[in-house]
């Protein structure tokens, strides 16, 4: 939840720029850029499953976990950075929200979620 406050604190206060930010897709971003977006979110996720290993959470040998913390990771860092993009924050903070949301993990998607809910109104089946 602490993500979530400093994610919308951040948003709020650039929200200026949103309004003089020129619109970009996905596509308009070049491979090098997302090179290193993904680079920075695949770390965080590595130091993540590296400390679950040392808690004893983790085998260091199950190759799938890693797996699937690296494939978590990247794609909450590439929401984070694609939020970032989106709210015109500078690329510095971009970079350390995306090594956060990497680290994260399952729980930077569910702070997204929650997020989106929030913003967009929508509630949970059975609510």
């Amino acid at each position: 939840m602490r993500f979530l406050a400093i994610l919308a604190i951040v948003l709020a206060l650039l929200g200026p720029l949103i309004a003089r930010a020129e619109a970009k897709g996905p596509l308009d971003y070049s491979l090098k850029q997302y090179g290193l977006t993904l680079a920075i979110a695949l770390l965080g996720g590595l130091v993540s499953w590296l400390a679950k290993v040392r808690k004893g959470d983790a085998s260091p040998w199950n190759v799938m976990q890693l797996t699937g913390e690296l494939c978590t990771s990247a794609f909450a860092g590439l929401m984070a950075f694609w939020l970032c993009e989106w709210s015109g924050a500078p690329p510095l903070l971009s970079a350390a929200l995306t090594g956060i949301a990497g680290h994260m993990g399952t729980r930077a998607i569910a702070t997204f979620e929650e997020f989106a809910q929030k913003r967009f109104g929508v509630k949970e089946p059975g609510q």
